[in-house]
């Protein structure tokens, strides 16, 4: 034993001042770290575990469970950070598990589907109800459809079906399932559409009574011309179907009849609500409505009040708690060049003690980890942060912008996180696609920064941001109308923006009649978050 705390104390000195227990970790010799994977507490003892998942000498089973924790640990972290992700723990924990003879490792090859070794494993360890449900939740569906016997839950061979494109395959298990249970009803009549049989369809959703049922007819009706009875169908939908009904209605001229819908999409807390509620205000004053006019005005909750000069409320504050135990331990981990290890520290933490977000939030500012920080503080003021502040606002200057609005866009894009990069292809703290980084580089006249570089991306975010105000103001808008129309057109682009306002015949048609619904909401969140920053000190 003398021996053992002896060589801990060694180690100790090696390891560049780190504090205990991270100076054995910094050691990393297998006696010490077993013991602190055994008897240890918090992230040191999960990542001590980990580093002795390669030690054959230790029991199968105790690695095996080792990696287990360290997965869950991920799973429940939800990081964005590259190789935090808990797929690679999953991949390490399920042979492992499953060698062990665990019956654990069916979980864990689950969460690796629909991968073909995970598809294997789970074939091997599992059977019967509990396999098909893991394969179909797994999206894997053509596995499925090979082990799945044809008399047997015909919901799950009917969506796997649809999912696959075999529409026509699929209607004689959707009419089965159907025969157990409603629902069935609204996955066949989405089938017959895809296969162009509308009268079908319309018969098969008239059968499950359901808004989403209402809103497929509504789409079957409108794609065949029948407005009204689109209408009628969309009245007892969903709020997507009442923000197309709005949309049919006014495309056939029945204003007034599309105000009290828009009223009462307004007055719920669907994604269409405030854009109802603007649409409402302006199509209330055109009509000489003034009562729907002023009620329009009082549902007017979110970002999209600028517009009307009327400013949100401001977001609640955190509450208040101490500084969190494990704040001088992360200043210790950041000082001996350890700051994975201490980002590692606070999400174990907030992953540990979900109710002291409040203390640990600004830890995750403090290393940079503000999309996750967010995450854990929305929708309060520290939710708010003014990440890279000295460079936001020298650009914003520079550019004669707000700074408050470039925080608000950056935040919206990536929560200020410069890594991010979008299905599309988009890249860095301000989601930039690479022709249009190009372009900017362009307009500064040099050659184009790296992206993932967060003063790069925050300068040409600012650059843009400014050209874009120019083109509006150049089609003859001023103040916040001006800035509306930026902010769509950082999103959708300024030639989508600028055709549309055109087409529709100002700002605020535009804005309803898009074709698009991401630039709307955009819109929606940029101007919430503008607000935010502007009534934060």
């Amino acid at each position: 034993m003398r021996r053992f705390w002896l060589l801990l104390l060694l180690a100790a000195c090696r390891a560049q001042g780190l504090p205990e227990p991270y100076a054995t970790l910094q050691a990393g010799d297998p006696q010490a770290l077993r013991q602190m994977a055994l008897g240890g507490e918090g992230y040191a003892r999960l990542l001590a575990g980990w580093m002795l998942l390669g030690q054959e000498g230790i029991p199968l089973s105790e690695r095996a469970e080792y990696a287990w924790r360290y997965a869950l640990f991920l799973e429940g972290a939800r990081a964005f950070e590259p190789g935090w992700q808990p797929q690679g723990a999953w991949r390490a924990a399920a042979p492992l598990l499953e060698a062990a003879r665990d019956p654990r490792a069916f979980s864990a090859w689950a969460r690796l589907l629909p991968d073909g070794e995970a598809v294997a494993a789970l074939l091997r360890l599992g059977e019967g109800e509990r396999l098909w449900e893991a394969l179909f939740r797994g999206r894997a569906y053509r596995d499925l459809l090979e082990v799945l016997p044809p008399d047997r839950r015909p919901d799950l061979r009917a969506q796997a079906l649809f999912r696959l494109g075999r529409y026509r395959e699929a209607l004689p298990f959707y009419q089965a399932w159907a025969a157990e249970n409603p629902r069935g009803y609204l996955g066949l009549g989405y089938a017959l559409w895809r296969l162009g049989r509308r009268e079908e369809a319309l018969s098969a959703l008239a059968r499950y009574n359901h808004p989403e049922a209402r809103y497929a007819q509504g789409r079957i009706l409108e794609e065949g011309g029948l407005f009204l009875e689109a209408v009628a169908a969309y009245r007892r939908s969903t709020s997507e179907g009442l923000w197309r009904a709005t949309g049919l209605l006014e495309r056939m001229g029945l204003g007034r009849e599309a105000i009290p819908l828009y009223l009462e999409l307004a007055r719920g807390d669907s994604v269409y609500a405030d854009d109802a509620a603007l649409r409402a205000y302006f199509l209330a004053g055109e009509l000489g409505l003034q009562e729907a006019r002023r009620e329009a005005y009082a549902s007017l909750r979110g970002g999209l009040g600028l517009l009307l000069g009327k400013n949100p409320e401001a977001p609640p504050p955190a509450p208040v708690f101490p500084p969190p135990l494990e704040a001088p331990l992360v200043e210790a981990l950041v000082r001996g060049g350890k700051e994975a290890w201490a980002r590692g520290v606070v999400r174990y933490a907030l992953w540990a003690r979900p109710r002291d977000w409040p203390s640990l939030v600004p830890l995750y500012y403090r290393l940079g980890i503000y999309r996750e920080g967010i995450r854990a503080a929305w929708p309060t003021a520290l939710a708010y942060p003014r990440a890279y502040r000295d460079w936001v606002e020298a650009y914003a200057r520079r550019e004669g912008l707000d700074p408050n609005l470039l925080f608000a866009i950056l935040h919206v894009e990536s929560r200020f996180d410069p890594r991010a990069v979008s299905p599309t292809g988009a890249l860095g703290l301000a989601q930039f696609l690479r022709s249009t980084w190009a372009d900017v580089a362009r307009m500064l006249s040099e050659p184009p920064a790296d992206p993932f570089d967060p003063e790069s991306a925050i300068r040409y975010a600012a650059r843009y941001l400014r050209w874009l105000l120019e083109r509006c103001q150049g089609a003859g808008l001023e103040g916040l109308e001006a800035t509306a129309c930026a902010v769509t057109a950082y999103n959708g682009g300024i030639g989508y923006t600028l055709r549309g306002m055109a087409r529709e015949g100002g700002l605020y048609p535009f804005f309803r009649f898009q074709e698009r619904d991401e630039p709307r909401e955009y819109l929606a969140k940029v101007f919430s978050a503008y607000a935010a920053y502007r009534a934060i000190p």
